[in-house]
């Protein structure tokens, strides 16, 4: 599953007819032009190089001559993905029109986004006419004024990372359990998004796809994806593609020789579960048997009998009872999907929890295969 959400968009258009001398063909494409907006007769107006990330998306068509009837869509893609579409028939437009020689029509279409868009040149709007393609429109969306350029500075493959973000193990050959990291860093300013994207053997692997976006300018900074297939790496070669804003600026293929054996046959054997509270940087320190009301981030860990696939694994915090609330579900987490023979679950909570009985389900697929019960004195 993709992280990186598309915002959701409201899609408007208008539709009028201008007076141009030129006469053509009816229904054929005489411009596209993207602008910052629209003339009384729905000709551009302020042709647009680029947009910014909240502002609307104007799209002018310009048909030659008045065709009588046809419907004009525009659908408006962000990469492979459909964000938003509209339709118009002429028919509506050149009724009633008498005098048509010497002009040509006007079809005009403009996005809104409600939220806003991720920067890049991953736009295109495809118009048809009727069953005819007229185009494909590419158009970019640029980052904020203050946003420094984006660039990478370096990407290696490696088998870990260390405190600083640096690669661990740098290498291009794998065992099949192992989880492979892209690691690098780069320059990277405000709005700008990195988005990793693994091959299995010449296919997407979409569960391993991670993006994140930039809340501020970053000049320099570390970053890391990793991912390991359920079941395990099988043997070949694979791939790795790292884009920032949309755009591939590093591809790293990786083998491994022997494949994993277990994908299919290994069971989901559960060998024992564990407390932890925290030490003091976020990470599980000493193992407990109960929490207090003054820890604000609590650790819980599963051991399996076996490393075996780990997909569609969620651990679920409940409050079973306390003083001043009822039954209810605190937080639930999805494991990452891969190879594991440990399951980790955090639970942060700004002001501790009440005191009161606890505990933590571990779900497959919708079936509870075991639960912790803890209590908070």
């Amino acid at each position: 599953m993709k992280l990186y959400l598309i915002p959701l968009l409201v899609l408007g258009f208008h539709m009028s007819l201008g007076l141009i001398t030129a006469q053509a063909a009816e229904g054929d494409l005489k411009q596209a032009t993207f602008c910052h907006g629209f003339k009384d007769d729905q000709s551009p107006k302020d042709v647009a190089e680029f947009f910014s990330q909240t502002e609307p998306v104007y799209l002018s068509i310009e048909l030659k001559g008045r065709p009588k009837s046809g419907v004009v869509a525009a659908k408006f893609m962000f990469r492979d993905d459909q964000i938003a579409e509209a339709k118009v028939d002429v028919a509506t437009v050149n009724k009633g029109v008498i005098f048509s020689i010497g002009e040509d029509t006007f079809v005009s279409f403009d996005m809104k986004p409600d939220k806003p868009l991720p920067v890049g040149a991953c736009y295109t709007v495809n118009v048809t006419f009727g069953d005819k393609e007229l185009g494909v429109f590419p158009f970019r969306v640029a980052p904020p004024k203050d946003s420094i350029p984006s660039k990478l500075l370096k990407a290696t493959l490696a088998k870990g990372t260390d405190d600083e973000r640096k690669p661990v193990g740098e290498t291009h050959d794998f065992a099949a359990a192992e989880k492979v990291f892209l690691v690098g860093s780069g320059s990277l300013g405000l709005a700008s998004w990195l988005e990793a994207t693994w091959t299995v053997n010449g296919k997407v692997d979409d569960a391993g796809t991670r993006s994140f976006t930039m809340e501020e300018n970053k000049d320099a900074v570390p970053f890391s994806f990793s991912f390991i297939p359920a079941g395990g790496w099988p043997a070949g070669t694979h791939e790795v593609s790292l884009q920032i804003d949309g755009q591939e600026v590093a591809h790293e293929k990786f083998t491994v020789k022997a494949g994993a054996p277990m994908a299919a046959a290994a069971k989901f054997e559960i060998e024992s579960s564990q407390l932890f509270s925290d030490d003091g940087n976020g990470e599980p320190g000493k193992e407990v048997k109960s929490f207090t009301t003054d820890d604000t981030e609590l650790h819980a860990r599963w051991n399996l009998k076996q490393a075996v696939p780990v997909k569609g694994v969620q651990l679920v915090w409940v409050l079973l009872e306390s003083e001043d609330a009822k039954e209810q579900v605190l937080a639930t987490a999805d494991v990452e999907a891969g190879v594991d023979d440990q399951i980790d679950s955090s639970l942060t909570v700004k002001d501790g929890l009440p005191a009161g009985k606890y505990r933590i389900d571990l779900v497959q697929d919708g079936k509870v295969l075991d639960t912790k019960n803890f209590k908070v004195k």
